[in-house]
C-alpha cells in the first residue's frame, strides 16, 4: 500500500436521526489526511472534527464488541437464560 501525499475527500450520506428519508444536511464530508488523521465534516459547516486513525480504528473496535454483547445478551433472554455478567476487558473501558 502507498502513503498518502495528498488528502482525499469522500462525500456520504448518513442518517443522523431517526428518519426515514435523508435530507440536506444528513450528509458528511470523509477526509483522509496525510499526516494519519481522519476528518469529519457537516456539509456547508467549515469546522472538521479530526482524531487520529488509531482512535478511530479503536472505536470501531469498541462499537462492535459492544453491539455484540448487546446481541448476545437479547438472545439469552429470549432463551429465558440469565443474562451475563460482563468481563473486565480493555474493550469496556
Amino acid at each position: 500500500m502507498t502513503d498518502l501525499l495528498k488528502k482525499v475527500s469522500r462525500r456520504v450520506t448518513l442518517l443522523l436521526d431517526n428518519r426515514m428519508s435523508t435530507r440536506g444536511r444528513d450528509r458528511i464530508t470523509v477526509t483522509l489526511h496525510p499526516d494519519g488523521t481522519i476528518g469529519f465534516r457537516a456539509l456547508h459547516c467549515r469546522h472538521e472534527y479530526r482524531l487520529p486513525l488509531i482512535a478511530a480504528y479503536k472505536l470501531a473496535i469498541e462499537a462492535e464488541a459492544r453491539e455484540t454483547w448487546r446481541r448476545k445478551q437479547e438472545e439469552r433472554k429470549a432463551l429465558g437464560l440469565k443474562p451475563r455478567k460482563p468481563r473486565r476487558s480493555l474493550l469496556f473501558r
